[in-house]
């Protein structure tokens, strides 16, 4: 059985938590000398699962259970064209016999986008491009309304990132899980962590987590959304809302309620132009960990939370010796040797344009957050990866959906 830290510390939680086990616990920690000295770890979340791995397979264990539990065979969810979220949902869903219908609004289309896009179909995603986040909201309610009517079941409403209080007890558990795996090293607590910010439930259970083992530990939270997305207090007020969660099951939470805002660091600088567009400094943190790491990170999440960690490595006292750790939570195990992708045109009509180096050319609310990609796309028509011909969101659009997953 896999490990799970929080069960461990905690046993009567397994009888008020529902969970499936997906993943392989603990992921590794990993030494990486060559980027930034003997301090410097790797939380290995990418090698989560073997399928598919990353940040989402343990928000998944407890989501799935969820939607099993209610009844659902369905999961509709949502994100931007090269969304891991929808991937990992769809990838780890048909494991076990849940269907997914994924929406896709506009983002940078590159040659990791088209990649995700093609391994949405090899998995069955149903796949609907909306383009905005009006088209997104407006499509959470046409699906649900045509699965219930042709099935006559609920289909399992899961928001963009999957990110609530129930799902977030996952990297709460990561951050327990990586004191252990510390202790066991003769090591102490780390100094910092850092960690790509999207919807901010990964970093909102690592705080959790910090705040209710007692570490001394400041969580660097890596900004790759629009400030409109995602704000400091999301962050804060999610991971509060975990604790209160664990409260009401009989954990002990008064001490870790009141350290969450002294245990957080919201690195603002490191996000460029948007969500999905590339900055030098993650270009360069891409290849370090690449080239002398052996670690291969992606542009839109990882490399810039990596570049936020190489720097705060750079200015601080080189003889500290406390831990620094980056948590890597983009899969690497998804894309083996083995495995066969379709042909773009099997695609649904749709996407076709990601492929074909055209312009979308749809009328899109988009536009006016990145005026000066979508007017160059009105002119490009190659295909190179460097190019970007359409609109792309800088977050997720506040949908008027109740989200299923409740804080329970």
């Amino acid at each position: 059985m896999a490990q799970f830290t929080l069960f461990s510390r905690y046993p009567f939680l397994s009888n008020s938590v529902p969970r499936i086990e997906l993943g392989h616990w603990p992921t590794p920690l990993e030494a990486q000398t060559g980027l930034a000295g003997p301090a410097f770890l790797i939380k290995r979340d990418d090698l989560s699962h073997p399928l598919y791995g990353g940040n989402k397979v343990r928000k998944l264990e407890l989501i799935f259970a969820d939607a099993l539990r209610r009844g659902c065979k369905e999961i509709i969810t949502a994100g931007g064209l090269g969304s891991h979220h929808v991937l990992a949902v769809s990838a780890l869903g048909r494991t076990i016999n849940l269907s997914t219908t994924g929406l896709f609004f506009c983002q940078p289309v590159n040659d990791h986008v088209r990649q995700n896009l093609l391994l949405e179909h090899r998995y069955g995603t149903r796949m609907h491009f909306v383009r905005d986040y009006r088209g997104v909201a407006a499509a959470y309610l046409k699906y649900c309304l045509a699965v219930s009517l042709t099935t006559g079941r609920r289909p399992y409403l899961l928001m963009p990132g999957g990110s609530s209080a129930f799902s977030t007890l996952g990297y709460l558990n990561a951050a327990l899980e990586l004191q252990a795996q510390l202790h066991e090293l003769g090591r102490p607590d780390p100094e910092a962590i850092f960690v790509a910010a999207g919807t901010g439930g990964t970093a909102a259970g690592l705080l959790a987590g910090i705040a209710l083992a007692g570490m001394d530990t400041v969580l660097h939270a890596v900004r790759v959304v629009h400030p409109a997305v995602l704000k400091r207090s999301r962050i804060t007020g999610l991971a509060r809302r975990t604790l209160q969660l664990l409260a009401r099951r009989g954990v002990e939470t008064g001490s870790a309620m009141r350290g969450l805002d002294r245990r957080l660091h919201f690195e603002e600088d490191y996000l460029g132009e948007g969500y999905g567009f590339g900055t030098d400094q993650c270009a360069e943190a891409l290849r370090l960990f690449r080239e002398q790491g052996g670690v291969n990170l992606e542009g839109c999440y990882t490399g810039k939370a990596a570049a936020a960690a190489l720097d705060y490595c750079s200015r601080r006292d080189p003889g500290s010796a406390r831990p620094i750790v980056f948590v890597h939570t983009a899969s690497s195990t998804h894309l083996h040797p083995g495995i066969t992708l379709p042909a773009p045109a099997e695609l649904p009509p749709d996407f076709q344009w990601c492929f074909s180096g055209n312009a979308c050319r749809r009328r899109c609310g988009l536009r006016k957050r990145n005026l000066t990609f979508c007017k160059a796309a009105e002119t490009e028509t190659g295909t190179s990866s460097e190019r970007h011909p359409f609109c792309c969101p800088q977050g997720f659009y506040r949908l008027p959906v109740e989200l299923i997953i409740q804080d329970r």
